[in-house]
């Protein structure tokens, strides 16, 4: 069997199989993962959105993922469900997940508006000269450029 090719639409992993997967079908598996946690029932199977059990939890948890992704943005929704805001809730349906979602996405917006461009010399022609009394570095900086032979001061 082969493993599905990672696409631009999935760069997210399966945590119980290691395949690339969607968003929606990332958040759904730790949504799954946490309600399984809540019941006691242990870690979850291989590929358990195939077990008669889990399949219809998985495929609700994947339709309301879906429908947060158009709303809100992958980067949102996944700083969201891996937030401890969203511990004590066990399902994407839970009415207090639209305004965690919501904060979440009004901080990525804020973060944004404040990045700045920092441009990044690769290879700098010059080092800036320091003011102040000269060192001994400056000198061997000095000596090393043929600039000045070096003097003895002691």
């Amino acid at each position: 069997m082969k493993k599905k090719k990672r696409t631009n639409k999935s760069k997210y992993k399966h945590e119980s199989t290691g395949d690339h997967c969607t968003c929606a079908a990332y958040v759904a598996e730790i949504m799954c993962k946490k309600n399984a946690e809540n019941r006691n029932e242990g870690s979850l199977p291989y590929k358990f959105w195939n077990t008669k059990k889990w399949k219809w939890t998985y495929q609700r948890q994947v339709i309301a993922a879906n429908k947060m992704i158009e709303q809100f943005g992958e980067r949102a929704l996944v700083r969201a469900v891996n937030s401890p805001e969203f511990n004590g809730i066990f399902s994407l349906n839970h009415p207090k997940c639209y305004g965690i979602i919501k904060r979440y996405q009004l901080l990525l917006i804020e973060e944004e508006k404040n990045r700045q461009e920092i441009e990044v010399k690769v290879n700098p022609t010059r080092r800036n000269k320091g003011y102040g009394k000269k060192n001994l570095l400056s000198k061997l900086r000095k000596y090393e450029n043929g600039e000045k032979e070096i003097e003895d001061d002691g």
